[in-house]
């Protein structure tokens, strides 16, 4: 089954990799960040008048360095401070390792210019945060001077076009990448807010922003932001024409770039972010001008609700697909949940809801994750199992946190890496297109923000170990921080398996058995000849499960084995507990 026209086909045989700029790898020793460029973002405690410094990559994650011990503050409060200054050469750098990984489609986080480490408080969208590049006070200059209000003619600088060089260096490899739009909201030191916060009613930009004037003081502006109380992130008032101008110039920059007179390698697509925030009337619009650009371009938005919302979004194909929150929701709950956990029988009938709801050149093309940088890391998840439903955000959070005083943040033992590389079979069997969020193959582990950031953990480099937090008190254990040779060799196999199967990238699904009863599950994906069957049993004992294939034999893509059929025409097999077969 192909995905249609007015679809990006390269999306169904994507094998995504998330990466966050700021943590992934930093190829500038000699970055001249100091404390007052971080300022205007969370944490607003501390200031440049508090000590600060670049943080060691391979130190401590739950340790203070020397000045951070000089501050009064809690860990937490220094987490959100710490800059470990991941650039954009050194993901260039890293490109060969992607390659290797057998990825062929990046998602960024944002690289737009903001104080803060994660980048959602965009100060200017036009242009790449000028401490990602090699010459951030050069950069910072021009930006400066330029017209803010020429969308279409801003100055290309030096982190700019080095964001060009990684695009066209990433292109050279095969490797598609699509940008973060953060719209919904701009940050707090932008040009406009500040110009408001100076010139009240009188200024410009009022229109901008969703401004009570009345109920304003001389000291403080009572304006509308991010979830209602995020200061450093204003919402955007998209009845303003600039406004919606402002948005569509960026988008049109970075899909179709103009340098020096001279068309250049653009991105291939957009992920927006907190889609739900902006009016979907606009993203329609702008999902309309995006295609007119690039028609094989992707524009994917991130909706974190309930399937009842998401569902318009899709059948009137305001979005070409979503991440799939929903799907990682039911992935939790069969493989990982302890309580409230799901049958077999149970979770076939929610995962053909899903496939039901929404179009299938839709479901296509699904980011199908297992964690991001607003989850907790998937090996953390299964430490500490607790079922948690992603659209209620509030509570999400609050118990996915290291904070809170039932959560675990030590390395997974060696069953619950099983159970992750369990879910990992799974999301690259499954319709979509599977995501793997940074350092995930690596063996990387972390509760919910910021604990989900952590430096890249690199081969190459030696970690401190890691003391964990264990029901709210620091552990005098010490985890070891080291890169996970045979976790990555099998990510490799997975993304092998997908390149080299069509199956999985445009076949069709079929249930093969799932009883009622038992944590157990067999499904088929199929396309012209070609099939590929998935066995999971996630019951603590071996299951015996018979299944239907034509093939005469069929053999287990990671042991070798081979199943000879039975001749009642059926396989029948026997599944050790806790394990899987992909039988080809």
């Amino acid at each position: 089954m192909y995905v249609s026209n007015g679809y990006p086909r390269w999306a169904a045989s994507a094998v995504w990799y998330q990466i966050f700029p700021e943590r992934f790898c930093r190829a500038n020793d000699e970055n001249p960040i100091n404390a007052s460029d971080i300022e205007g973002t969370t944490p607003f405690s501390l200031n440049h008048r508090n000590a600060w410094g670049i943080h060691d990559w391979t130190s401590e994650w739950y340790a203070l360095d020397a000045n951070e011990k000089k501050n009064d503050a809690n860990l937490k409060t220094n987490l959100l401070r710490r800059r470990y200054c991941g650039d954009i050469k050194g993901i260039i750098s890293k490109l060969d390792y992607l390659k290797q990984l057998g990825v062929n489609a990046l998602y960024f986080t944002p690289l737009q210019y903001s104080p803060s480490l994660h980048k959602y408080d965009g100060t200017n969208f036009l242009h790449t945060d000028p401490f990602f590049g090699s010459n951030p006070r050069a950069d910072i200059q021009t930006i400066a001077h330029e017209d803010f209000n020429d969308f279409d003619n801003a100055a290309w600088t030096i982190a700019d076009r080095e964001t060009l060089q990684l695009i066209r260096e990433a292109h050279l490899r095969g490797m598609r990448i699509i940008f973060d739009g953060v719209f919904n909201h701009i940050g707090y030191n932008s040009r406009p807010f500040q110009d408001v916060l100076k010139h009240r009613q009188k200024s410009k930009y009022a229109s901008w922003f969703h401004i009570d004037f009345e109920k304003s003081t001389s000291k403080s502006l009572n304006y509308q932001k991010f979830w209602g109380c995020v200061k450093e992130m204003p919402k955007l008032n998209y009845s303003s024409d600039e406004v919606r101008r402002y948005v569509l110039a960026t988008l049109k920059r970075w899909l179709l770039p103009v340098v020096d007179g001279k068309e250049v390698d653009g991105i291939d697509g957009w992920r927006i972010d907190h889609a739900i925030g902006v009016p979907s009337t606009f993203w329609a619009e702008a999902h309309k001008f995006v295609k007119s650009l690039k028609p094989d371009s992707l524009f994917i938005g991130e909706l974190i609700e309930d399937e009842d919302i998401i569902k318009p979004y899709l059948n009137d194909h305001i979005f070409d697909s979503v991440m799939n929150y929903c799907l990682l929701t039911e992935m939790c709950r069969f493989f990982a949940a302890e309580k409230n956990c799901i049958t077999g029988h149970e979770f076939d009938k929610n995962l053909n809801y899903l496939l039901n709801l929404y179009p299938t050149d839709s479901n296509y093309l699904m980011q199908n994750m297992l964690g991001t940088h607003d989850t907790e890391r998937i090996a953390s998840y299964i430490v500490n199992r607790r079922l948690k439903k992603f659209g209620n955000i509030g509570m999400f959070f609050a118990n996915s946190h290291a904070e809170d005083p039932h959560y675990n943040t030590r390395k997974p033992f060696k069953r619950e890496r099983q159970i992750q590389k369990m879910m990992a079979v799974f999301q690259f069997g499954f319709i979509g297109a599977p995501m793997i969020y940074y350092g995930d193959e690596a063996g990387m582990w972390g509760a919910n923000d910021p604990d989900c950031r952590k430096p890249m953990m690199w081969k190459e480099l030696k970690f401190s170990g890691e003391h964990p937090v264990i029901n709210g008190i620091q552990s005098h254990k010490t985890d070891h921080v080291k890169f996970d040779d045979g976790l990555f060799s099998f990510y490799q196999k997975l993304t092998a398996l997908r390149r080299e199967h069509k199956s999985l990238t445009t076949g069709t699904f079929h249930t093969l058995a799932a009883p009622d009863g038992l944590r157990l599950y067999s499904f088929a994906r199929r396309c012209q000849g070609d099939e590929v069957i998935f066995v999971f049993n996630r019951e603590k004992q071996s299951c015996r499960i018979d299944i239907k294939s034509k093939a005469k034999m069929l053999t287990d893509y990671f042991s070798g084995q081979e199943y000879i059929k039975k001749s009642t025409g059926l396989y029948q097999l026997e599944i050790e507990p806790n394990s899987m077969l992909v039988l080809l």
